[in-house]
């Protein structure tokens, strides 16, 4: 049985050969941005990135992570005109290839929604390759919407937006 928990920096080890295993093994490159070296250097600074992960027998065999600090997602708050200051962004969502198609990335999902509402985030993006079926599949899984296609570099991406901020009652 899959169990998912917040990645410890104790797992460093095995975290990096997952992303390695899975990046190495892409079919399409530029299906995944690479991380940048700051987002590898926050990867355990929950104040920065929350990175959870899924577990079989404590092998890590997925992982998924939000974006809080607001560096992260300041071209894409530009890109769509938001203005707050409470914006994630879902992002690093790797799968080891016999895991596929289990859920593990719905779930992730699901999970990194709710820490997003208890921290009080009113918004969260997550930016996808418009090819790349199973993820835009698990993305709409959220009620996120497109908001717009656009280029990051040489990365084409599916841009998506899901309000989550609490509405006031009239």
């Amino acid at each position: 049985m899959i169990e998912f928990r917040r990645v410890d920096i104790n797992e460093k080890e095995n975290l990096m050969r997952l992303m390695n295993e899975v990046l190495d093994n892409l079919e399409r490159k530029d299906f995944f941005m690479p991380f940048t070296e700051e987002e590898l250097g926050d990867i355990f600074n929950q104040d920065k990135i929350l990175t959870f992960g899924a577990y079989d027998n404590n092998k890590i065999v997925g992982m998924a992570q939000l974006y809080l600090d607001q560096s992260y997602v300041n071209e894409i708050k530009n890109i769509l005109s938001i203005k707050s200051d409470k914006v994630a962004e879902l992002g690093g969502y790797l799968v080891l290839s016999d895991y596929r198609n289990n859920g593990i990335m719905k779930q992730l999902e699901t999970i990194l929604i709710q820490e997003a509402k208890k921290l009080k985030y009113e918004y969260i993006v997550i930016t996808v390759h418009p090819e790349n079926i199973a993820s835009n599949k698990a993305t709409e899984y959220t009620g996120a919407k497109i908001a717009k296609v656009t280029k990051f570099g040489e990365y084409l991406r599916n841009i998506y937006l899901l309000d989550i901020g609490e509405k006031e009652n009239d």
